[in-house]
């Protein structure tokens, strides 16, 4: 809903939400109840969208299909929030939600990539019933890196029927 960069930096609860078209146009050509459900947020960087997206989601896709789960038609939200997940989750009602959004640019570069995944999101959630893999680049965890790890959490998720602070990352208990 945020109509601006302006509006998205000033009322980030406007980036948290669709508008009421954007959410008749997702009912209208996306199926509902995929396994999951990929979405791409401009988020704080479009550059890391641009920079890291093109290779990654393919190997998403890749390692859904290996595993045999159905993955929805992209969705591609301008001034997005990570809590958009929600309303996507709550329109399309996927098993699990993931979102490609990018993160704050400056600390190290504009190209960091975060991923955000959530099993059956609803409004109300919060972070804490999240999952997230941030620091997607060249010089933090490189894309193919990035993708069997996104896929290895997709799997936890849905093994877990959950997602967030009780879910922890499969590569994270081998350690």
């Amino acid at each position: 809903m945020a109509d601006s960069r302006h509006r998205y930096l000033r009322r980030p609860d406007l980036g948290l939400r669709l508008t009421p078209q954007a959410r008749q146009t997702i009912r209208a050509e996306h199926g509902p109840g995929p396994d999951v459900q990929l979405a791409i947020g401009d988020g704080l960087s479009s550059t890391a969208v641009h920079a890291q997206v093109p290779a990654l989601l393919p190997l998403v896709h890749e390692g859904c299909a290996v595993r045999g789960w159905s993955v929805g038609r992209p969705i591609v939200v301008r001034q997005c929030r990570v809590g958009v997940l929600n309303e996507i989750g709550e329109l399309l009602d996927p098993a699990v939600v993931v979102l490609l959004i990018g993160e704050r640019p400056g600390l190290a570069t504009a190209e960091s990539l975060s991923a955000y995944l959530a099993y059956r999101p609803r409004p109300g959630h919060t972070d804490a019933d999240r999952n997230l893999l941030s620091n997607i680049h060249r010089a933090g965890i490189p894309v193919r890196e990035a993708a069997s790890r996104i896929v290895g959490l997709v799997e936890a998720l849905m093994a877990g029927g959950r997602s967030g602070v009780a879910v922890k990352e499969p590569a994270a208990l081998e350690s």
